[in-house]
């Protein structure tokens, strides 16, 4: 996935120039590559120059990959090697990590192993170096899927001012899964460097992507390599890429994952050719993905499996309701009633009676079952598969089953118009996911028509309120607000709504949050599977009075009370969760014997690129002011470049959001 992150490169450029103005700098900091050996300096560093806000700072890392000849096909090695200096408190944790490999549950000949972990901490203590040894007690091993394994680790005695190292290796069967390099961290990196030998046999396609720029090298080498019990002499490609230097890339608000926009390294294994041996491509695609979905007894086969529910749904009546979408509901919310969603996501399913035995299960559990309810009524429905936003986008080029999590259900509504649900809609509708799930990039599942489709556009979520409200010459204001909720913005008022302990609570939390006082509440439609919730409230709140003049802010719920983007400048990009539009449209009566002073100013701008929009606008007539508001978010992502237009335009809604009219006694 490549994406232009123009100001973060500037930055980068402008940080390598002032380096080049500086060499004292580099070699005041020059890299210590061997382990056991921590340098005086790092020893004694208590902040990192390039950036002094660092909690900590990975002072070198190594990856060292080779290829060689195992048992019965080619094995690839990952040899890692890393120190990092702690500097705060805050960056302890960066001591202790994570090794996710593969070890597939089902006992597959293929399997991935770790080999010589190691790691200490080295402390200074009335002057002499302490080294800490990690104990076998310090490590845990997990399995995280029926696929995958984790193997977590806690070094002792890492503080602040410890050097912590960290080494192992792991040798791996899927030589043609080889792994992503990622050059960046969480917190800065100080030197990477990825060296690989890849023989000449192996076919790859290598890519780098990332704002920050990694020195790459070639150059030719030989090895020998043991193959049917005799030794093959071959060259080989000696590769390395280097990045010193390289800024943290931090978890900011709006971005989904952050990885994704890590400087980092990609290959794809196209194969490998022995001649007069043997010869494999390996040469992937997505429509080979897909056979191997269709193919799974977890996967393929739940999309076969029969209706466990067939009884139960005679009572639905589904002959008499007269659209695809109201049958569709009314089979969910039978299914709904039966198991409940268990708060994960997953790709396969497991056996339909055991679910619904249990009374839950995962989205993939309840998916299957719902498609095979959906069978039974005649109405045709494919998984649409997927990686979550939260974790790496899915790329077009480098196909792999394993960067799929989960999926959802798309139903054809008709011969062109499929419309989607997912088992972890709890308070939302048909077309209305949450917006974990409404990625830019997933796969439909529909045998012999597999194809690309976008998510992020999906549904129509908006928020409508109108209030009638007077004002007294005292400042009191009373009035009444009546708002339609539509899409997310609906399964958020009802998550809200079904997190609060009793009704009083919840009407509690609506005073808190537009400081009023409620007097009367009324919610309609929101334990019901609709699109829409309603609520009207009576509420009092009071005016600033100072002397002849009063002070009220027209719209009188805030929309937007300070703008989300508060640093002046951001690295990586601004992802939005889902496009939704905010109206509000006030009637206030004003006292008989004032008149307005001053009112905002009205204002109707536009993004450049027409992405967000903002109308607003007071008119006055006789003692009524009726005020319009209308904010739309009509694009979900922007780039760093586009930030400081961005941060305008939030810092412009805010300040319209708490502009004051004043009235004036005559």
């Amino acid at each position: 996935m490549k994406l232009s992150v123009k100001n973060y490169a500037m930055n980068l450029l402008s940080a390598f120039a002032l380096l080049a103005l500086f060499p004292f700098y580099v070699t005041a900091q020059s890299v210590n590559r061997k382990m056991g050996k921590p340098t005086a300096e790092e020893l004694n560093m208590t902040v990192y120059d390039a950036d002094s806000s660092a909690v900590a700072v990975v002072l070198y890392k190594e990856s060292y990959v080779s290829y060689d000849w195992g048992r019965d096909d080619f094995q690839v090695t990952y040899n890692f090697k890393r120190r990092i200096k702690i500097l705060k408190e805050e960056g302890v944790e960066y001591a202790n990590g994570t090794i996710v490999y593969i070890d597939k549950k089902d006992k597959s000949l293929l399997k991935e192993h770790v080999y010589g972990l190691e790691a200490s901490a080295y402390n200074l203590e009335n002057g002499k170096v302490v080294r800490t040894k990690m104990k076998d007690e310090n490590v845990f091993t997990e399995r995280v899927t029926d696929n995958i394994m984790q193997m977590k680790y806690a070094v002792p005695q890492a503080k602040v001012g410890s050097v912590v190292e960290v080494e192992y290796k792991i040798v791996s069967d899927y030589f043609f899964q080889p792994r992503d390099w990622f050059a960046q961290e969480e917190i800065p990196v100080r030197y990477a460097e990825l060296e690989m030998f890849i023989p000449e046999f192996i076919s790859f396609n290598i890519e780098n992507h990332g704002a920050a720029h990694l020195n790459v090298t070639s150059k030719p080498s030989n090895q020998n390599m043991s193959i049917g019990g005799g030794l093959v002499a071959c060259s080989s490609e000696n590769r390395k890429y280097v990045g010193e230097y390289l800024p943290a890339i931090k978890d900011e608000e709006y971005v989904w994952c952050p990885q994704d926009y890590l400087t980092q390294v990609n290959m794809e294994f196209n194969g490998y050719d022995i001649p007069g041996v043997i010869h494999q491509s390996y040469s992937g695609s997505w429509d080979q993905v897909d056979k191997t979905l269709f193919e799974d007894g977890d996967f393929g086969g739940r999309m076969k499996a029969s209706n466990p529910l067939r009884e139960e749904m005679k009572a639905l009546c589904l002959d008499t309701l007269p659209t695809v979408e109201k049958k569709v509901v009314a089979i969910y919310g039978l299914l709904k009633s039966r198991v409940k969603w268990n708060g994960k996501y997953a790709l396969t399913g497991n056996n339909f009676r055991q679910v619904l035995k249990d009374g839950t299960g995962d989205n993939a559990d309840i998916n299957f079952i719902l498609m095979s309810m959906l069978k039974d009524a005649g109405i045709s429905s494919y998984p649409v598969v997927m990686s979550r936003r939260d974790e790496r986008a899915l790329p077009y080029s480098h196909p792999s089953i394993d960067r799929l999590s989960t999926f959802v259900v798309g139903v054809l509504e008709n011969e062109t118009t499929l419309m989607f649900i997912d088992a972890s809609v709890e308070h939302g509708y048909v077309n209305v996911l949450p917006p974990l799930l409404m990625t830019s990039r997933a796969r439909l599942m529909m045998p012999g028509n597999c194809q690309w489709i976008n998510l992020q556009q999906l549904g129509s979520h908006s928020l409508r309120r109108t209030i009638q409200a007077s004002l007294s010459a005292a400042g009191a204001i009373e009035g009444l607000a009546s708002t339609y909720y539509y899409g997310i913005e609906a399964a958020d008022k009802r998550e809200g709504y079904f997190a609060a302990k009793d009704s009083a609570d919840y009407v509690k939390a609506i005073e808190e949050d537009k400081s009023i006082d409620v007097t009367e509440y009324n919610s309609f439609s929101m334990k019901d599977f609709t699109p829409v919730v309603r609520d009207v409230f009576k509420f009092t709140k009071s005016a600033d009075v100072n002397g002849d003049y009063i002070y009220v802010n027209p719209m009188l719920f805030a929309h937007v009370e300070a703008s989300p983007f508060v640093n002046e400048k951001r690295d990586l990009p601004v992802e939005f969760p889902y496009q939704t539009q905010y109206t509000v449209n006030v009637v206030l009566d004003i006292p008989e014997g004032y008149v307005v002073e001053d009112k905002p100013e009205p204002c109707n701008i536009k993004m450049s690129d027409g992405g967000l929009s903002l109308l607003y606008n007071i008119v006055q007539q006789g003692n009524k002011l009726m005020l319009k508001y209308s904010f739309n978010l009509g694009k979900m992502m922007y780039l760093s470049s586009d930030y400081q237009e961005l941060k305008w335009f939030w810092d412009f809604v805010a300040e319209k959001n708490n502009a004051m009219l004043v009235l004036k006694k005559q």
